[in-house]
């Protein structure tokens, strides 16, 4: 009879599990999805610009764009009402408690340019991306006569589509851009005298 009992409890220990099932696997959040880290070589095309004491007109530098997150639709959303409140002055400051979404590396340089505001939306061939970084591209500082103001700001602009199902396309690297108007996925610049670094870039 003891040994019944036993057996008996053993088994019910057994069948826990499968009574129970196992334990719930993290369920990712539709509104908050795992990013994963996103790489993009790309070449820059330097404009001509008189006086350059960095490169000669004409040049190109190897670029590296590594993506670690996006911004929330909350945090573009506070970013937009900042600048458009505030201007310059309070979206910098919201750029500044901001946490880093994406790096700008230049071949050859130490370093590298942070993107606090990175933005992406799709398209009928693929998507585009625009990132805000808080002050002007210090790697381009040299190439760029004159000196950089507190309302001008870094921006990265990319257009890409899929090709045999890797994504590539051109792009921007704006040295330091006056924003006319900021809207969560859509930003409209004033860049008037100044030629950006054009890129050609594609997703390593």
């Amino acid at each position: 009879m003891k040994v019944t009992i036993i057996l008996f409890g053993f088994l019910i220990l057994l069948c826990l599990p499968a009574i129970g099932g196992r334990a719930a696997d993290p369920i990712q959040s539709r509104e908050d999805p795992i990013q994963s880290r996103e790489e993009f070589a790309a070449t820059g095309y330097m404009p001509t610009i008189a006086g350059s004491g960095m490169v000669g007109p004409g040049a190109t530098a190897d670029i590296t764009i590594s993506i670690d997150s996006y911004s929330s639709d909350d945090e573009a959303r506070a970013m937009a009402s900042a600048f458009a409140k505030g201007q310059h002055k309070a979206l910098r400051s919201a750029l500044q408690k901001a946490t880093v979404k994406a790096r700008i590396a230049f071949a050859g340089r130490n370093g590298f340019y942070e993107l606090k505001l990175l933005r992406a939306k799709n398209t009928p061939n693929g998507r585009q991306i625009f990132g805000i970084g808080e002050g002007s591209i210090t790697f381009l500082d040299a190439y760029y006569p004159g000196r950089s103001h507190l309302e001008q700001f870094g921006i990265l602009q990319l257009d890409l589509t899929k090709n045999n199902g890797v994504e590539e396309g051109s792009g921007s690297l704006v040295h330091k851009a006056i924003i006319k108007t900021l809207a969560p996925d859509s930003i409209v610049l004033d860049n008037h005298g100044i030629d950006p670094v054009r890129l050609n870039v594609h997703r390593q």
